[in-house]
């Protein structure tokens, strides 16, 4: 009797299709605003770090091999503004490796916590934010695509 009744309510089988796309679609839309919301954390973090951060010359003294995955890390050291040294391990990889050891780079770190330091370049500091917009919006457009087909039939 439920059964009957639903098909009544939603036109039979097709409406129930478009339900599920509808159904979808709105789960999309949560993963966008999601993915949005994180990616405007990440865009806060770096824009901030950049107002504050100190810049020095480092040098990359290894590169660490990642245990389940295949991509190496820089580990690299510095000396800060103050003469404290310091050496850090950035949190990202890559295969093949993007430095050799004894590679000069630039580094940001933030005075409260230098061993937080980044490598300063377009892709270490801005490749997340521009992943995470970038799934965003192919969310966003498929829950479009989704809703505007589920309310068209």
């Amino acid at each position: 009797m439920g059964e009957s009744r639903r098909k009544q309510r939603f036109g039979g089988l097709a409406q129930d299709g478009r339900l599920v796309l509808w159904r979808i679609g709105c789960v999309f839309g949560i993963v966008a605003v999601i993915l949005a919301t994180a990616c405007y954390f990440t865009y806060s973090h770096n824009r901030k770090l950049l107002a504050r951060a100190d810049r020095a010359d480092g040098t990359v003294i290894e590169l660490r091999h990642g245990g389940g995955d295949s991509t190496y890390r820089p580990v690299v050291s510095f000396r800060t503004a103050g003469g404290r040294s310091v050496t850090f391990v950035t949190s990202w990889g890559t295969k093949p490796p993007a430095y050799r050891k004894g590679d000069q780079v630039s580094v940001l770190y933030d005075a409260a916590a230098p061993e937080k330091a980044e490598i300063e370049g377009f892709l270490s500091q801005w490749l997340g934010t521009l992943i995470l917009a970038g799934l965003a919006s192919v969310f966003a457009l498929l829950s479009a695509v989704l809703m505007i087909v589920a309310k068209r039939g």
